[in-house]
């Protein structure tokens, strides 16, 4: 085993590591404490699994390759992981785009349009996250039939290129409409919702500065401070997508390029899903407090 190979399954371990980590304690905290439900609180849980899924069947299969046995995979081991990589990146662009959206009409004022049809809207919530789960299960069915593994143990492979521990055939055919259009439509979401929601935040401001003078006591609201959250969350999502999906397309199109394109984009790819948690858990006053409270608690035998 070469530095170069020890130094990058180190440098994924590390990262899958602290990623499953923050998204399992973002998750289990409601269940520990006195946090109480709110409406986003549905597609927070969503995100916070799609995160989980897209670090461990990104993640850990590099590990496996950099640090253990290099072909592991079979060619069933290598269609599920592609699978459930392809459906995770669906479900967390699906996601990410429901977020920005129900929290658009959540602080959408009452003069608005939207505040008409809020009640109604903020009901599809949980079903909108169901009906995401199914949408990506289904459109990526296909995704199995193009994955086998490595051509390095089976010399008969034509017509696509090596992911490092697996074989992806017939590339061009792979890329259907439906997950094309999705991505589309996902991104244009999280981009207008994103406007949106940073024109609210100017009017907001210009409003609070009519009314308040700028003072060391005064406070932003949690409504406020959620927003901002979101919009952080929102640019990371798309920053990181952007720069992955580049990557993967050039690796798609220049055949003979090296495998440290597959390397960026999955590192890319991983950086949402590990940061994500612990700027929720920061941001968050609920959880960030209570967390505290819990580490300053004086033990009862002390």
């Amino acid at each position: 085993m070469s530095l170069y190979d020890t130094v990058l399954g180190i440098i994924f371990l590390s990262q899958t590591g602290v990623g499953v980590l923050g998204n399992s304690l973002l998750l289990c905290f409601p269940f520990f404490s006195s946090h109480s439900s709110r409406l986003l609180d549905p597609i927070l849980v969503q995100l916070t699994l799609t995160n989980t899924i897209v670090l461990l069947s990104k993640g850990c299969p590099l590990v496996n390759f950099y640090l253990g046995d290099v072909y592991f995979l079979g060619n069933l081991g290598c269609q599920m992981v592609f699978y459930f990589q392809r459906m995770s990146r669906g479900l967390a662009a699906c996601t990410t785009c429901l977020l920005s959206i129900f929290q658009a009409v959540t602080i959408s004022p009452s003069s608005s349009r939207l505040a008409k049809h809020k009640v109604r809207v903020l009901k599809l919530i949980r079903p909108s996250c169901l009906l995401s789960w199914i949408f990506n299960v289904i459109i990526e069915v296909n995704v199995p039939f193009h994955i086998t593994g490595s051509k390095r143990i089976n010399s008969s492979h034509t017509g696509g290129f090596e992911v490092l521990y697996c074989y992806w055939e017939k590339v061009l055919k792979e890329v259907t409409i439906l997950p094309s259009l999705r991505d589309i439509l996902c991104v244009g979401g999280m981009v207008w919702a994103s406007g949106y929601i940073i024109v609210l935040l100017y009017r907001h401001q210009r409003k609070v500065q009519h009314i308040h003078r700028r003072s060391l006591s005064q406070k932003t609201s949690p409504e406020i401070r959620a927003t901002q959250t979101i919009l952080l969350l929102l640019s990371i999502f798309v920053s990181a997508y952007c720069i992955s999906c580049s990557f993967a397309l050039y690796k798609v199109y220049k055949i003979h390029s090296g495998d440290w394109l597959v390397v960026v984009s999955t590192f890319t790819a991983l950086c949402f899903p590990t940061i994500s948690p612990f700027l929720l858990i920061h941001r968050d006053t609920q959880i960030f407090r209570s967390c505290c409270a819990s580490w300053q608690k004086p033990s009862l035998h002390s």
